[in-house]
């Protein structure tokens, strides 16, 4: 979170006062009334644009459910990179976290009750928070929250406290 919503902000009011033109990373992303919206227009806008540029836009016209799907199995595929492999453990699991979105996805436009739940005000933001938040550790497992978030937490207040 602070990387994501504290570092890049701050890099991208820098850049903008120097004079570039560039666009925020996150756009309100607590706004996100469906996970599809959350996905496609308000995180990670740099991530979601490439994705939509190598795998979503080449694999659109063998059917959009194939695209998105294809595109969360990338997106996974990283994370697990990036998650998994440094600690060596939990494989499987970050890719499952973004093949749930992808279905979830897939419900949202499909279901009658789940668009009944998305297109309502207060029920939308607890539909896109609630799957958010509750499926997290299989994203951050706990073997990286271990070996990583816990030592990377530990340095930062050890110095604070300096």
């Amino acid at each position: 979170l602070l990387l994501h919503f504290g570092i890049l902000n701050i890099s991208t009011a820098f850049w903008r006062c120097m004079g570039v033109d560039v666009k925020e990373l996150f756009r309100s992303p607590y706004k996100s009334k469906s996970l599809n919206e959350f996905w496609g227009k308000r995180w990670n806008m740099a991530f979601s644009e490439m994705t939509a540029q190598i795998v979503y836009r080449p694999l659109k016209d063998y059917g959009k459910t194939l695209a998105i799907i294809a595109s969360f199995l990338i997106s996974g595929l990283l994370h697990e990179i990036a998650i998994s492999v440094p600690v060596n453990s939990g494989y499987g699991l970050p890719l499952l976290y973004f093949m749930l979105h992808a279905v979830l996805m897939q419900a949202e436009g499909k279901i009658l009750q789940v668009k009944r739940i998305t297109s309502h005000k207060i029920l939308a933001h607890v539909w896109v928070l609630g799957w958010l938040i509750l499926p997290m550790p299989l994203l951050f497992h706990s073997e990286f929250i271990k070996l990583v978030i816990e030592p990377v937490r530990n340095e930062i207040l050890n110095a604070i406290s300096l």
